[in-house]
């Protein structure tokens, strides 16, 4: 009984449907509505225009080459809308014939059946085909989509292999587990089930996308076939051609990504372009967040006909204005190029003109634009960037009052994964890697983190395709996973991310020796700076701040820049990824446009070396002397991780490590020292001689994650020091010059001792190597010649 209700029922319900749509087809495929708006008109608006003057000629040379043009475009219409209607007639027989026989299936089965078995089996045979074909339509109609399906019928499903894989679970470790144990599995294994539960709609909405694909008689897919005489009844446009894209004429839904995030600005792209006045869009926003996606996504709903009626004949095409200005040597020559290309379209009547970098255009050429900004046969999309629009276009009002703005802003990161899910099958087939999720949402993330100067969705886009790009060339895998991520952000960062190896841990636990091998003494400070390091690298403790933060106070010459070039060197990698500002050279209000720039279009100091190399360590030598107004810059830049340049920029702090140093309490240190007490025990006196002092307002000091206090150094820590510099200088000579170096013990005694002092601390020591020790061995090298493999010996008779 349920296969007779569904037979004279749904089935018959749905081919009405069915039916109706290639009735709608056909229609919609050959143009019929507009070819016979436009049937006596002249052919693709081929009209030759009339020179100045009478002149009897030529005007009847114009009228019978118009006649011809319309007789050649009535003929070719005329030949279209019949051939539609004749279709149609086919279609109405056809759909005729198959309504009468279903209706008589049933009774056509029967008497095949009754035939076969009483006088030919082909008849029988027959019988059964039809059969069998009619309950898979039935069993086909009863077929759940994807996403209709509840998670226990999914999971019996074939392609839900692929969401296990998408999960990142290895298929052979998969036995046994069901819908009733999934909770515990998933559990086991660190899995959220709102992880889960996103991988199961993301690969549900992929499988009901391929079905979809192959559903060639809904309308939807019918109507998405441009029509073959859409483009009749405008005019040619040559030379627009030459130096323009046309976006309509790409394969259809090859740009899904704009549906997640940006269907509401090709909707408001829409409004504005159907409107009668100010019709002419202004498409506003940064480099990176969609801005062109969005013009594409709206160029396919033009393709596809899912747009408002006045639109669905429009090619939307994208002029390249260097191709077009190319070779131009003067302004009167690049108007004239550009009013040919207007006025082309202008005759063309169906063109909306995409121009992006609007901003970049001449003011000469401004002006030229706005004569066809009125027009009803050409319409504009523009875009520019925030800077482009008020540094530019708004200066030139009369160009903007044409056009209305749409605002393109960056997705969040939850939106990016929607957009990322949409692009990846592409990706994946031209790879042939799959993209698990926990993949997915680390490039996310880990994109957020790492690289804030690109704006998403493209700073995703591009890990995620340098990181398919790894896995495809360099490796033997089948599918992403975190771990290739990571490694594509260590080499791009050039600092460790991502799961810990056994000899980095070996590292980080003994971090505070590393440090202590080029300083000495200082251990408060060491331990204070391996610690935060440590909560940095284990991703414990504020996101949205620097690395670390310190304030290092002390008198000059105890090691303070060292540790930091050392900590440069540790967790970069390099000394060289070190910025370092001497604060003294800015004390006045004035200086804070060289930290963050000017008005005038000089970049910022600071700002720009951050933005060059966000992965550093940023120094500020003796703080103190700063201009208060500066001091106050850094206050957000310790407390949120960003600041902003003089052009809006939003500049990116959280990758580095920020180190203030200060002589401020320098004199209260050594006093302290003097009197046996520890300055480290006494830091809160120290604290509040600098505020008494009016030196630093306790916000500022507030907002870092340490304040150190450095020791002046003792003797044995001169010993030391000299050690590790006369050490460095025996390696340099025995790997450039292939020279043995060695000393007698007095000598780092005598460098000790002449390498400090009072006021500056250990700095004078290197100015005393190489007056003393460097000086000597490049005299002895001159005089006797010393070849590879010779020795020097140095006595403090040599050089004192």
């Amino acid at each position: 009984m349920g296969y007779l209700f569904w037979h004279y029922g749904r089935a018959i319900k749905k081919f009405l449907i069915i039916w109706r749509n290639f009735f709608e087809f056909w229609w919609h495929f050959f143009s019929v509505n507009l070819l016979l708006k436009t049937l006596f008109s002249t052919w693709r608006r081929d009209i030759i225009s009339k020179s100045s003057g009478l002149d009897i000629g030529e005007i009847f040379l114009n009228l019978i080459a118009s006649m011809l043009s319309r007789l050649i475009g009535f003929f070719i219409r005329f030949i279209s809308i019949v051939l539609a209607i004749v279709l149609e007639i086919i279609t109405l027989i056809l759909g005729i014939l198959i309504l009468f026989v279903w209706i008589a299936l049933p009774l056509i089965i029967v008497s095949l059946f009754l035939e076969g078995i009483y006088k030919n089996i082909s008849f029988l045979i027959a019988s059964v085909l039809i059969t069998l074909v009619s309950f898979y339509l039935y069993s086909y109609s009863k077929r759940k989509m994807p996403t209709e399906m509840t998670l226990e019928e999914a999971m019996k499903k074939n392609w839900f292999k692929k969401v296990w894989l998408r999960a990142g679970f290895d298929l052979e470790k998969l036995r046994g587990v069901n819908f009733n144990n999934l909770k515990d599995f998933l559990k086991q294994n660190n899995f959220s089930e709102d992880d889960f539960n996103e991988v199961v709609s993301w690969v549900e909405s992929e499988e009901e996308q391929k079905i979809k694909e192959k559903m060639f008689w809904e309308r939807e897919f019918l109507l998405s076939i441009r029509g073959i005489g859409k483009d009749w009844a405008y005019g040619y446009t040559p030379t627009l051609d030459k130096f323009s894209f046309d976006l309509t004429a790409q394969n259809p839904r090859k740009f899904k990504s704009y549906l997640i995030a940006r269907r509401q600005q090709i909707e408001s792209i829409e409004r504005v372009l159907i409107r009668s006045r100010e019709n002419n869009v202004l498409i506003v926003g940064e480099p990176g967040t969609g801005r062109k996606t969005a013009v594409r996504g709206f160029a396919d709903f033009v393709s596809q006909g899912k747009i408002s009626p006045p639109l669905r004949h429009k090619r939307v095409l994208e002029l390249n204005v260097n191709a077009l200005l190319a070779n131009i040597s003067n302004i009167s020559e690049a108007q004239g190029r550009i009013q040919m290309v207007l006025n082309e379209a202008i005759k063309a009547g169906n063109i909306i003109l995409v121009i992006d970098d609007f901003h970049n255009i001449s003011n000469n050429l401004f002006n030229v634009f706005i004569p066809y900004l009125s027009s009803k046969y050409i319409q504009l999309i523009c875009i520019t960037t925030y800077e482009g629009l008020h540094k530019d276009l708004e200066r030139n009002p009369e160009i903007l009052k044409y056009f209305e703005k749409v605002e393109i802003k960056e997705p969040d990161e939850k939106s990016t994964i929607l957009i990322l899910e949409e692009i990846i099958p592409e990706l994946e087939k031209r790879t042939g890697i799959l993209v698990s999720y926990p993949a997915l949402k680390e490039i996310v993330y880990k994109a957020a983190r790492y690289f804030s100067s690109v704006p998403f969705p493209e700073r995703a886009v591009d890990l995620l395709d340098e990181s398919l790009v790894y896995v495809a060339s360099k490796t033997d895998d089948k599918i992403l996973n975190v771990s290739h991520v990571d490694f594509i952000l260590s080499e791009k960062t050039e600092i460790p991310i991502g799961e810990i190896s056994q000899s980095e841990k070996e590292k980080l636990l003994k971090l505070e020796d590393i440090l202590h091998q080029r300083v000495i003494n200082q251990e408060e400070a060491i331990r204070a700076i391996a610690s935060a390091m440590r909560r940095g690298r284990l991703n414990i403790g504020e996101k949205k701040k620097p690395i670390g933060s310190f304030l290092f106070l002390g008198p000059t010459g105890v090691g303070k820049t060292e540790t930091a070039k050392t900590l440069a060197r540790v967790y970069f990698g390099r000394e060289d990824k070190m910025i370092r500002l001497d604060m003294s050279e800015y004390q006045n209000v004035s200086d804070v446009s060289r930290i963050i720039g000017s008005q005038e279009g000089e970049p910022g100091i600071l700002t720009t070396a951050v933005k060059e190399n966000p992965f550093s360590l940023v120094l500020l030598d003796e703080i103190e002397k700063a201009h208060k107004n500066i001091l106050n810059l850094f206050l957000q830049v310790l407390d949120e991780g960003w600041l902003n340049d003089a052009f809006g920029k939003k500049i990116n702090f959280r990758n580095t490590i920020i180190i203030a140093t200060s002589n401020a309490g320098a004199e209260l240190i050594r006093e302290m020292v003097k009197e046996g007490l520890n300055p480290v025990l006494e830091k809160e006196k120290i604290m509040d001689f600098l505020q008494k002092e009016s030196l630093f307002k306790p916000e500022f000091l507030n907002r870092f994650d340490d304040i150190i206090v450095f020791h002046p150094l003792t003797k044995e820590n001169l010993i030391k020091i000299a050690e590790l510099s006369l050490k460095s200088l025996i390696k340099r000579m025995d790997e450039e010059n292939k020279i043995k170096l060695s000393f007698d013990p007095i000598v780092l005694e005598k460098i000790a001792e002449l390498g400090y002092s009072p006021e500056y601390g250990a700095r004078p020591m290197k100015r005393v190597i190489q007056e003393k020790i460097e000086n000597f061995i490049a005299k002895k090298m001159l005089e006797e010649n010393l070849k590879e493999g010779s020795e020097i010996h140095i006595k403090p008779e040599d050089i004192f």
